[in-house]
């Protein structure tokens, strides 16, 4: 499984490696728990995830932008079939994720 973010002149999502419909968990440096969701767009900017938040028929989404993914802000794990499941980690203080 390949890289989650290109490094060109500004950080991209590649969107080879993740696709709406793609099973994806993530959590914000500042959540205490993360939520499992199904991306529902991508583009090179931004992921935009589908969840349920536990209250009856409802569902909300959540954005993940690429530079915040890219300063180390995100914690991310993403399969397309369960089989393979990239990840990339949350930096620590002061870090980048950078590839």
């Amino acid at each position: 499984m390949g890289e989650l973010i290109v490094f060109e002149n500004r950080p991209i999502f590649d969107a080879t490696q993740i696709a709406q419909g793609d099973l994806l968990y993530a959590r914000h440096r500042s959540w205490d728990k993360g939520r499992g969701g199904i991306v529902t767009r991508v583009t090179a900017e931004k992921l935009t995830v589908q969840y349920h938040p536990g209250i009856g028929n409802v569902t909300n989404h959540f954005h993940i932008p690429v530079s915040e993914a890219a300063e180390g802000q995100w914690e991310i794990r993403w399969s397309k079939d369960m089989a393979e499941i990239g990840e990339i980690e949350m930096a620590e203080d002061g870090e980048s994720a950078g590839a």
